[in-house]
């Protein structure tokens, strides 16, 4: 409970005092990248309420997310799934790509919240989750979570070669780059896309139940920047 209520007045001193830090999202995948995590373990939570285990065994990747998954189970035969059987997957990362998804993290949250960054973000695994898409033809696509562990209220999903700039290796970040969108899920409703050119226009419709974001957030406060931060904030604040 002490570290709960901690962690809520770092983030109010935060808001009162307009200290901010940078992105702090889970890195974004492209699409190339999915290789890098065939053959690691995983874990796919379906929608009937079982689980299976096995080795990620590959998928098919789209524009807008993933259509299918494929998974080597323990037998040695081959199971897939489409998203509308899917309701979360996540699958184990090593190596390079584990640097990858710390690059773009930094230690904003464990230096401003006193709190340890990876018992917020599970860094050792790559987390997925199923969403309808912000198409007029709703299409269900299994998409990267960015924001586990703070995304009770808004669910924050990759949108699939949206990043602009940096290295890339085989498919994932190595050194700078910006996700430039992102799509945003409140209450399991139809994902929508939230963009860096609007996002500051759009600030008021998207966190209009929240006055104490609207008060601390305005005008040049609001940057692109901080969309971490104002997640966590209204995740934290906003019950």
């Amino acid at each position: 409970m002490k570290k709960v209520l901690g962690i809520g007045l770092v983030a109010v001193s935060l808001l009162i005092t307009g200290n901010a830090f940078g992105q702090s999202f889970v890195e974004t995948i492209e699409d190339a990248g999915l290789a890098a995590l065939y053959g690691n373990e995983c874990v796919v939570a379906l929608q009937s309420g079982e689980e299976i285990t096995g080795k990620f065994a590959g998928g098919v990747y789209v524009n807008n997310g993933l259509a299918k998954i494929k998974v080597k189970l323990e037998n040695g035969e081959n199971a897939k799934f489409v998203p509308e059987q899917v309701a979360s997957l996540k699958v184990k990362v090593s190596g390079l790509m584990k640097l990858s998804m710390i690059s773009d993290a930094g230690s904003s949250m464990k230096e401003f919240a006193n709190a340890d960054l990876n018992s917020i973000v599970e860094r050792e695994w790559v987390l997925f989750e199923t969403a309808t898409t912000p198409r007029q033809k709703e299409t269900k696509r299994i998409l990267q979570l960015l924001n586990p562990g703070f995304d009770d209220k808004i669910k924050v999903f990759a949108e699939p070669n949206a990043k602009t700039g940096g290295l890339s290796l085989g498919g994932f970040q190595v050194t700078g780059g910006e996700d430039r969108v992102y799509l945003f899920v409140k209450g399991g409703e139809k994902a929508f896309k939230v963009k860096k050119g609007s996002y500051r226009d759009n600030f008021q419709e998207l966190y209009s139940d929240c006055p104490q974001m609207l008060e601390q957030f305005q005008g040049e406060k609001i940057r692109w920047d901080d969309v971490a931060l104002h997640i966590y904030a209204y995740n934290e604040l906003c019950k």
